[in-house]
Parts: structure tokens; sequence; C-alpha cells
């Protein structure tokens, strides 16, 4: 049976159905594929197309797990905590209720096996949907202690005069990751003689002699330095390390 011609009224008003419920069919379509016990992982867009996975603050993908199911096979889930424990608000698959702010209202948004998950299913092996989130927290852990312990405090310009002291020939200074200072030499100056050359941050600088550190960049370029230099900058004993490091 061959379907009747539409109209171009017809058509708007299909588009209008569409565009109202449409959406909500194919995530209630979606949604019935899940069963219950499953880890799942969400991506969420402004369009389909472009649709992303939602991770945490250290960069590892949230997860949800399905809990319980509806007579109509729909399933209902809960985030997974950092022990890999379901917590919290109950939670539609299908974005229909109000309390589903797992997205931005209007957001696009898809439900998906978590992959780790599913190989564990292939494989026959064991699953910890936390075991991520525990890897990228001990690295995220490791490079603040890191660079907390490495960073020298540069708001005090008696704090970079202590810590010239302490700096060696050869040793090298760290302003960023990618970023180093080649400690070539040192000298001192008379305090008179550096306010000649310094006439504008001389005034931050006590004592009678000044530690000044021939150093040279990354580009082999070499200049003088007094502690004035660092003065609010960033400046590490040890390269510091960066959260890039999360992307495992």
């Amino acid at each position: 049976m061959s379907q009747h011609q539409l109209s171009s009224e017809d058509k708007r008003v299909i588009d209008d159905w569409n565009e109202k419920f449409g959406r909500g069919l194919e995530a209630l379509e979606k949604a019935r594929q899940l069963s219950l016990n499953d880890y799942l992982v969400l991506y969420v867009g402004n369009d389909a197309k472009s649709l992303k996975l939602q991770t945490n603050s250290y960069g590892a993908p949230t997860k949800y797990k399905v809990v319980c199911t509806t007579q109509h096979g729909i399933p209902f889930i809960k985030k997974v905590n950092k022990k890999g424990n379901p917590v919290g608000k109950l939670y539609s698959c299908t974005g229909a209720l109000d309390n589903d702010d797992y997205r931005y209202s209007g957001q696009h948004f898809e439900f998906r096996l978590d992959p780790d998950y599913a190989d564990s299913i292939l494989l026959d092996d064991s699953y910890d949907p936390a075991v991520l989130h525990k890897t990228k927290q001990d690295i995220f852990k490791s490079v603040t202690e890191h660079n907390k312990l490495a960073k020298v405090k540069t708001t005090d310009i008696n704090g970079i005069v202590e810590f010239y002291k302490t700096v060696n020939i050869g040793d090298t200074l760290w302003t960023s990751h990618n970023s180093s200072l080649f400690v070539q030499d040192k000298k001192t100056m008379s305090a008179q003689d550096f306010r000649k050359v310094a006439r504008h941050h001389a005034a931050r600088l006590k004592g009678p002699f000044v530690e000044i550190l021939i150093v040279r960049d990354k580009n082999g370029k070499v200049k003088e330095v007094a502690p004035d230099f660092f003065y609010y900058k960033a400046l590490y004993r040890d390269r510091p390390r960066t959260y890039k490091e999360l992307k495992i």
C-alpha cells in the first residue's frame, strides 16, 4: 500500500512530533538494550555528532551501574564512587525525569557499556570499576606532592635569597615543565654596585652583598640573574611534573 501524499503542513506536523518525542523514543530504545548490573559510561554533547566521554576531576570516566529495571525494561542507574560502589541518587537512562541531572538541559547524551566491563565479560575476567579512578587519583596526588616539594616560594624576596645560597654550579633551575636555566657560574656583587645596575629592584634586597647566578637558557642565551629576577615567578628545584600524566 502506497503512503498517502503528504502536504508541507503534514510534514511540519510530523517534524514537530519528531522534535518533541523522537529523541526520547531513541533513548528508550537504547536503554532497553542495557541489563541489570551493567556498568556504563556516559557521552554528552551539544549535538549528536560531537558526544564526549564524561570524566571526573582526575580525567577518569564517570561510571554508572544499572541497579534495577522496570517492568517495561527501562534501566535505572546510580553513579559509582571511588570505591567502585553505586551510591547517591537514582537516575533513569532516558533523560526523562527532573532529577536526571547528569547532563545540561537540552544536551544530547548516550549511555554505553563501559569498554573495560565489556572486555571482562568477553574474557571472563574480573572487573573493578574504580581501578582507573584509583590509578589516576594516585598519579594526581604524586604529581601534586612532587611539585609542592620542588617549588621555591618566590613571593618573599628573602626566601629567594636563601634559595640562592643552596644553588651550585652545574644545577638546573626549572621555570616550567619545558623551560629551564643551567647554572654556569655564581658571583657576589656589593649592594652598592648592584644598585647601580638594578635601581628599580635593589630596594627589595637587604644586606651588603647580592648573589648573582650566571645561567644559560634552553636557547643557549647566557645572562646574569639576581634574586629579584624570580620575584613572583615560577621557580622549581627539580623539573615539575604535569597532569598530562593522567592521560593513560
